[in-house]
């Protein structure tokens, strides 16, 4: 598994944002998850925060749970007529990003959407998503591709200004090794810039 710490996310020459990427210990993750204080229905939990006020928009979202792997070349929602937590952010080149990614198992709801810029959509969180996937397939024995068998946890906090513009997203997990009985724990941020 690659050793990077953080990466820079570039736009042509220029940088729009960084990811950074820490192993973590228990403590840390439960702590967060108690902040989340989410509860999760078929695997899945959201609540948001919103700006005060009329027509205040989303400040923070929090969304939570259990991983598992979509089988390869299975069927991807069609995200078009679903609603998203911050839709006054249109950006050009407008994309809708998962919270907890579809690829884990997470739904294509509204609670579980927001509205990205291509280019970060496509470089930092799928990069997020692939070394998410490295430590789940790291802790998988072989032989192991059942679809339903929750792999790990996942806590993922994004915040926004008051036009919905994504400030910045931290994801929290925690994987199993069901082999061994044992979970490692692990941080990942994207800060736009």
């Amino acid at each position: 598994m690659p050793a990077w710490t953080r990466r820079d996310i570039k736009q042509g020459n220029t940088t729009i944002g960084r990811i950074h990427y820490a192993q973590i210990d228990q403590p840390r993750y439960r702590a967060f998850k108690d902040k989340a204080g989410l509860n999760r229905v078929n695997r899945f939990g959201q609540r948001q925060r919103n700006y005060p006020g009329v027509g205040g928009g989303v400040k923070k979202v929090y969304a939570s749970a259990k991983l598992r792997t979509r089988p390869v070349g299975a069927a991807r929602d069609d995200l078009a007529g679903v609603g998203v937590v911050n839709p006054a952010y249109v950006p050009a080149l407008v994309q809708k990003t998962h919270l907890v990614s579809d690829r884990f198992g997470g739904p294509s709801v509204p609670g579980n959407l927001a509205n990205e810029k291509r280019r970060i959509n496509l470089s930092a969180h799928k990069r997020i998503e692939n070394r998410i996937a490295r430590l789940i397939k790291a802790a998988t024995a072989a032989g192991d591709n059942s679809p339903i068998r929750s792999r790990a946890g996942l806590i993922v906090k994004e915040t926004y200004s008051n036009a919905g513009v994504p400030t910045g997203r931290t994801y929290m997990t925690s994987v199993k090794d069901h082999t061994t009985n044992t979970r490692t724990y692990h941080k990942l941020t994207f800060t736009p810039l």
